[in-house]
Parts: structure tokens; sequence; C-alpha cells
């Protein structure tokens, strides 16, 4: 577990990804730029794009408010993946998401 400060970045765009993050407690923004592109709140996961195609962060992500935030490596992450078809539809489902909400941004 990792804890947050308000403001205080988890990390950046472009940094290598080597964690993916289940939010405990708190709100944690993912911006690209200085526009917040999503909220993620208690049960949220960020950072699982990187680690599943093996780039670099899209976003960065910062601290809303005070966070806890389970730190989970690309191995453990595949594993909860592999043995927990609930975990891995939460994430599809999170994913699907970003996707339309990215996609109705650039709506006219």
């Amino acid at each position: 577990m990792q804890h947050f400060k308000p403001g205080e970045i988890i990390f950046s765009q472009g940094d290598a990804a080597e964690h993916v993050f289940i939010v405990s407690e708190g709100e944690v923004e993912l911006l690209i730029g200085d526009k917040v592109i999503a909220t993620e709140q208690q049960g949220g996961i960020i950072g699982e794009m990187a680690l599943l195609n093996e780039s670099t962060r899209s976003a960065t992500a910062r601290a809303k408010s005070a966070c806890l935030l389970d730190a989970i490596d690309h191995e453990g992450f595949l594993s909860l993946v592999k043995i927990s078809p609930e975990f891995a539809l939460h994430v599809m489902r999170v994913m699907a998401e970003r996707i339309r909400n990215a996609s109705q941004a650039y709506l006219p």
C-alpha cells in the first residue's frame, strides 16, 4: 500500500509502467497535459493500459485527495486476471468507459 497527499503525482505520462494501482481510499485524477480526463475513486484501477501493452504511461495520475493505493506489479496483475474473471471484467469495463469518454470528448 502506498500513501499519496493531495496534488502528489503518482506517475507521469511517458513513465515506464511497473505497477497497476487499485484505489483503496481517496480520489485520483488522470490527466493528459493539463486536462483531467478521468477521476477514479475507491475500487478504481489506474495504470492498467501501459502494463497490458507494455508501453509507457499514456496519462499522468495525480492524487485529488489523500489516497491509499494498492500497487500490483506486472506478474501479480496477470495472476489476478487469470484467476479472477470478475477482476478481468472490471478492468475491461474501466478501459471501455475511458475509451467511450475519450471518443465523446472529440465529437462535435
